[in-house]
């Protein structure tokens, strides 16, 4: 960092009214970004708000001699401040977990039978529904995504927790305390995703890597938006049952 970035940075980390002008069109980006996944009762002030607080708390927090630039902590802490603020949500109620839970349970199952990822024909079949009753299942579920990843496990750095959510965004805005641990996740996810049906993985880049809207990414897939919705939902509930399935057997060797 050259000495004219860190007496800017150090500036504006003493002039609120400055760095929340400065800051604002990123608290805007994360805020847009996230709330493409999430349910409808959720107010994009209210989100913009919980970036704020972020970005403050972030400007108290920042180390100034550490070799990171604020820009990229800052990042990092407002995306961080919109997720917590997303947990504090109870938009799972019993009945959709033992949904999310039943449905989980029949793709474990049926992998494990066949081998291979289930087909959703399958699915339906060992749940001793109809296809269309199985996708109804599936629009039920499908808003509670950023839920569904929220108790996967978490890198944990000094003072800080680092979920799915960050990684599988492709975001940049990682510290580097994180790194090692990371390593180690962003291979247990890479592994996870590889398991994924074909269209399910295209549906994950597309959607979280290249951030297509699901609109785009029905068009690309030669889909309905409602069909590509219920792919993305069936997409989150297999691979939370991967990384899950993972962790447990990791806990029963003793592995952290």
């Amino acid at each position: 960092m050259s000495n004219k970035q860190a007496y800017e940075e150090h500036a504006l980390l003493n002039d609120p009214e400055a760095l929340l002008q400065e800051y604002l069109p990123m608290i805007r980006y994360h805020a847009d970004q996230l709330m493409r996944r999430t349910p409808s009762s959720i107010e994009l002030d209210d989100m913009i708000d919980a970036g704020v607080l972020g970005l403050l708390d972030g400007a108290q927090r920042f180390d100034v001699s550490k070799e990171v630039l604020f820009k990229t902590f800052a990042a990092y802490r407002v995306r961080g401040a919109m997720i917590d603020y997303l947990r504090t949500f109870d938009w799972m109620p019993r009945g959709l977990r033992d949904t999310s839970k039943a449905l989980q349970g029949a793709f474990h199952e049926l992998e494990q039978r066949f081998g291979r990822p289930a087909e959703e024909k399958e699915i339906a079949d060992y749940l001793e529904m109809d296809l269309a009753t199985y996708r109804k299942k599936l629009d039920q579920v499908r808003s509670m995504s950023v839920v569904y990843f929220d108790d996967l496990p978490a890198v944990r750095g000094e003072d800080d927790e680092l979920h799915i959510l960050d990684v599988i965004a492709g975001s940049a805005d990682l510290m580097p305390e994180h790194q090692t641990e990371m390593g180690q996740f962003i291979e247990k996810l890479s592994l996870a995703i590889e398991q994924l049906p074909p269209r399910e993985a295209v549906l994950l880049s597309l959607y979280y890597y290249e951030e297509l809207t699901m609109k785009e990414v029905a068009l690309v897939l030669g889909l309905t938006e409602s069909r590509v919705s219920q792919l993305h939902a069936q997409m989150v509930v297999r691979l939370r049952g991967y990384l899950l399935k993972k962790k447990v057997i990791e806990a029963g060797q003793g592995v952290h």
